[in-house]
């Protein structure tokens, strides 16, 4: 647990039930690999292909940087109410082990304005978690509230009513190519309701760019606990300089280091996006901790109705959800959890090939003196 841990109405739905092409065999993928709902509100992506395919949430993200997000790998939420709910081939636990305790991490296309890290192009979207109790694999059991920065118990669902009717713009853009897929366009009229736990707007929705409540030049963030909220970054840019500075970096192993939510900016070694803890969550009606040691499912919903002119409406997008790999001892190199001589047979592969990983002594270059650095790290453990 973390030590600084704190605290539908008719919707139309498109709903997929798929599986990852790209997942690993089961219980080894470290991203979701199941869409089990996925309900995007009106919005002005939602009709698009390259949008509104909930399966672009599975398995790692595509990351763009912090200046400029890539696009190809999102899916839109729509606006208010619009959400997506993920599974995992295995739970994602309370890991007392993982960095600052964190658990999960969601990446959005969040990015920094003119590279200022208290500024940013990012719409806020809430996140939510359930366990299996039943233990039936579906996502029907109780949801728990990650507050963040900005909920505070009660938290009760806001509702929204939504429609068509040209002459009546009091419910929302009245924009057929805003309707989610499967409704009817015009004519004929079409009221329905989304609901949502709602963001204050005086601080987010208000304007297309989100400035950290605590000022231009803090270093403690004012905004944590939400998704598409922080930059995800380049594959292997382990500066956050957006440059690769490990081209041969896996996946699995850049994209589940959490940044800490609580500092400004990219945390050297992480990917980015938003990670939270488990043990964050509450009963949103109580405010009470949830006390989960484990969830299996992750439901991420846009909690602001805004229309920020020529950006559109307030819409998160979701690149991906990940589970945070525990810390490791420096000489476990294969990441399997233990140390042992595979350590030093993956080690010498990765030397042998000139993986910029096996620069262990901290000196320019691959040389025996990095043979020397593990082998004393590996005698150690």
């Amino acid at each position: 647990m973390n030590a600084r841990s704190r605290p539908n109405p008719t919707t139309i739905a498109a709903v997929a039930c798929c599986s990852c092409a790209a997942a690993a065999a089961a219980g080894d993928s470290w991203f979701a690999t199941r869409v089990l709902d996925y309900r995007p509100a009106p919005g002005q992506f939602v009709n698009q292909s390259q949008h509104n395919n909930p399966v672009r949430a599975l398995g790692p993200p595509t990351g763009g940087g912090t200046i400029s997000p890539d696009n190809s790998g999102v899916v839109t939420l729509g606006g208010f109410g619009g959400s997506i709910t993920l599974g995992f081939d295995r739970p994602i636990l309370d890991d007392p082990r993982n960095p600052m305790g964190l658990d999960l991490i969601i990446f959005g296309n969040a990015i920094y304005v003119g590279g200022d890290p208290n500024r940013r192009f990012a719409e806020c979207a809430i996140i939510e978690v359930s366990r299996d109790d039943n233990n039936n694999g579906l996502a029907d059991d109780a949801w728990h509230l990650i507050p963040g920065s900005h909920l505070v118990a009660p938290v009760a669902p806001h509702a929204m009513t939504w429609d068509n009717d040209t002459s009546d713009p009091t419910f929302g853009p009245a924009l057929a190519s805003w309707l989610p897929p499967g409704t009817p366009n015009f004519p004929p009229l079409h009221v329905w309701q989304t609901a949502a736990p709602h963001l204050p707007t005086e601080i987010f929705g208000v304007a297309a760019i989100l400035n950290n409540p605590n000022g231009p030049s803090a270093t403690v963030e004012g905004v944590w606990g939400y998704a598409d909220h922080t930059p995800t970054l380049l594959l292997g840019d382990l500066t956050g300089n957006n440059i690769v500075d490990d081209p041969l970096i896996a996946p699995e192993d850049f994209y589940t280091v959490p940044d800490d939510p609580m500092a400004v900016g990219v945390s050297p070694g992480s990917g980015g996006g938003d990670a939270v803890d488990i043990a964050w969550a509450v009963d949103a009606a109580t405010g009470a901790p949830a006390n989960l040691d484990r969830v299996h499912f992750v439901r991420i919903t846009n909690p602001v109705h805004a229309l920020l002119g020529p950006v559109g409406e307030w819409s998160a997008e979701i690149d991906a959800v990940a589970i945070v790999r525990p810390a490791f001892h420096p000489a476990d190199f294969d990441r399997d959890g233990a140390v042992t001589v595979a350590d030093i047979f993956a080690f010498l592969a990765a030397w042998f090939a000139s993986d910029p990983r096996a620069d262990i002594d901290g000196q320019p270059g691959l040389t025996v003196a990095d043979i020397f650095a593990y082998l004393t790290l590996w005698f150690a453990s």
